[in-house]
């Protein structure tokens, strides 16, 4: 019975050392992840900002660089995947956009970006599948997007109706979103009624005045119906919006046009 009582208190005595020196080790790998992490957001948050500004290739090196750091966020491999998507090398997009999804299957943003991947590549059966799944997670905070771009997968195909229905849908979610209004011109205008597609471009303009794709919108329309200067007036707003940009440029081209 000594030899047992005497025993009790080395072998407690040996577990306590173990974890005193256990524990610094423990609270270091905790503290080298956590600052991991600190550097992976803050190149990412670099990356973001130097593809927004135009320099693609070096904001997507600094985003691959942040995945290296936190291989666990799927929200940067969302990031490489739309770097990817406006290189324009889709199937490096879609290898993201998985990556993302493997690691957060209820994640309807990166499912709808998906779908427009494959909107840009014209599988629009894939695309209207993704934004059908987008649209129906509860916990999507913006599906007017998805609507939209199911609206606009569906005017791809032909079917007309079944993208008027999708595009009313996002209407009715968000009364404001400008882009749907530009969509639903385009229908119009493709159907032949001139009188609700100028209605919906004026609506894109309400929204979004300084925009120039309605103005450009508006303009071809009247170009269309032989309205030249009402077609002269949109080109004039796009000029003074756009000067330097490509519909600044392409307005100043059709200008000249009308002025000859």
């Amino acid at each position: 019975m000594l030899m047992r009582f005497r025993e009790k208190p080395f072998f407690c005595l040996f577990i306590l050392f173990s974890a005193m020196v256990l524990l610094p080790l423990l609270s270091g790998c905790g503290a080298d992840r956590a600052a991991q992490k600190k550097k992976a957001a803050t190149l990412a948050d670099l990356g973001n900002a130097m593809a927004a500004e135009g320099n693609t290739r070096g904001g997507l090196k600094k985003l691959l660089e942040a995945a290296e750091l936190d291989p666990d966020n799927e929200r940067i491999y969302q990031q490489i995947a739309l770097v990817f998507r406006s290189l324009g090398d889709y199937q490096l997009s879609l290898k993201y956009f998985r990556k993302a999804l493997e690691l957060k299957p209820q994640f309807p943003e990166a499912t709808n970006n998906m779908g427009t991947v494959y909107l840009l590549m014209g599988d629009w059966n894939k695309a209207i599948s993704c934004f059908q799944k987008a649209a129906e997670d509860i916990k999507y905070e913006t599906p007017q997007y998805a609507y939209n771009n199911m609206g606009l997968a569906y005017f791809k195909m032909g079917d007309t109706k079944k993208a008027l229905q999708n595009y009313e849908t996002a209407l009715r979610l968000s009364r404001s979103y400008a882009v749907v209004y530009l969509n639903l011109a385009r229908l119009y205008e493709k159907k032949g009624d001139f009188k609700e597609a100028e209605a919906n471009y004026r609506e894109a303009i309400l929204y979004r005045p300084r925009d120039p794709a309605g103005h450009m919108g508006l303009a071809k329309l009247f170009i269309k119906q032989g309205k030249p200067g009402e077609a002269k007036a949109s080109l004039i707003t796009i000029i003074k919006e756009d000067p330097r940009g490509l519909e600044g440029r392409e307005a100043r081209k059709l200008l000249a046009t009308l002025q000859k």
